[in-house]
């Protein structure tokens, strides 16, 4: 199933729910799907050991969809509507209606920002954040978000892993300031 735009459940009332988004690292899109219903997502902690199971960035409300669209647009050079049609963008391996879900990215779009230099990250932030008109965070505060990303996808590829995101609605309330989309970068990785 390829939900490309929005995810089931994520607009209420006419307007945009609050969105948690992790990217992680699995080597199946099955071993993706046991986060699904975990309640920290991919930052679930190994039992005895205290460590994340999966290599993990939370890139709060950086959904895998519209927006990560627009970056491979930028980062691969091809049109939209192309990178989007990838049959691996935007592909729901798990998740009910209100979710939360587990979304597979590209293998071309994870290969994309794996092979990416952080300079060039950072002028694919600076032209998302232009390209969006305003309804996205500055580049300043994008950037890092990519950057950590690239290093993820990296990561990714040095073990043969493809990249998936878990997102999960939060309550309603003002999303905090000063942060890309609305959240802190994080980053976890596995011992």
């Amino acid at each position: 199933m390829n939900l490309s735009g929005s995810l089931p459940g994520a607009r209420r009332g006419g307007s945009a729910a609050p969105l948690v988004t992790d990217y992680f690292a699995a080597p199946t899109d099955a071993v993706a799907a046991t986060v699904v219903h975990q309640e920290a997502g991919p930052s679930v902690l190994a039992r005895g050991s205290g460590r994340p199971l999966f290599d993990t960035v939370r890139l709060p409300a950086v959904e895998p969809f519209v927006m990560l669209g627009r970056v491979a647009e930028a980062l691969c050079a091809r049109p939209y509507a192309e990178v989007t049609a990838h049959p691996r963008h935007g592909v729901l391996v798990d998740g009910a209606d209100e979710g939360p879900w587990v979304v597979a990215v590209s293998d071309q779009l994870a290969e994309a920002l794996a092979a990416a230099a952080p300079d060039r990250l950072l002028d694919v932030a600076r032209s998302w954040a232009t390209a969006s008109g305003g309804s996205l965070p500055a580049a300043d505060r994008l950037a890092p978000a990519l950057v950590a990303l690239g290093g993820l996808a990296d990561r990714a590829r040095q073990v043969r892993h493809g990249l998936y995101c878990w997102a999960q609605l939060t309550p309603w309330g003002p999303p905090a300031v000063g942060t890309p989309a609305g959240g802190p970068v994080r980053t976890s990785r596995p011992a």
